[in-house]
């Protein structure tokens, strides 16, 4: 005979369960992936395939004390014609992909700057798609202090 006891630490290490292990199970966008991983999914294209390029700027502090809240800004000299996107990624966070750009024209030259989380300390890279299907790369690497992804 079951007693409520019982009962209740049945319900405890299940409500645990789901909400540690299960829960990449259950919502996958919450699952870790590497960078790798991220790049294919994404760009359909592996690491190794991305040409590292001196036209690209990746501006963002050498440390920053919290990983809840880095401010990055990414510029580059290649003509705006010539850009379709721009992605950024960080190696180390759960989830390496952080945004996706589109430009235009009338955008007159790539800029792009924001806030974003970092897990830890890692890389932070941003990548350009030309329209000729090419990929040209620049990172800079950030020292966190203290993660901001969970």
């Amino acid at each position: 005979m079951s007693t409520r006891r019982d009962f209740l630490k049945v319900a405890g290490v299940a409500a645990l369960g789901l909400t540690l292990g299960i829960s990449p199970v259950l919502n996958p966008s919450f699952a870790k992936i590497s960078l790798e991983e991220a790049l294919k999914k994404h760009l359909g294209v592996g690491l190794s395939q991305i040409k590292e390029s001196n036209e690209i700027k990746v501006k963002a502090p050498s440390i920053a004390e919290s990983g809840a809240n880095v401010p990055i800004q990414i510029s580059a000299t290649v003509p705006i014609e010539k850009v379709e996107a721009l992605y950024i990624f960080v190696d180390k966070n759960p989830n390496p992909y952080i945004a996706h750009v589109e430009f235009t024209p009338m955008n007159g030259e790539v800029f792009f700057a924001t806030r974003i989380k970092m897990g830890a300390t890692s890389p932070v890279r941003a990548i350009l798609k030309l329209k000729d299907g090419s990929y040209l790369m620049a990172y800079k690497e950030v020292k966190v202090t203290v993660g901001g992804c969970g």
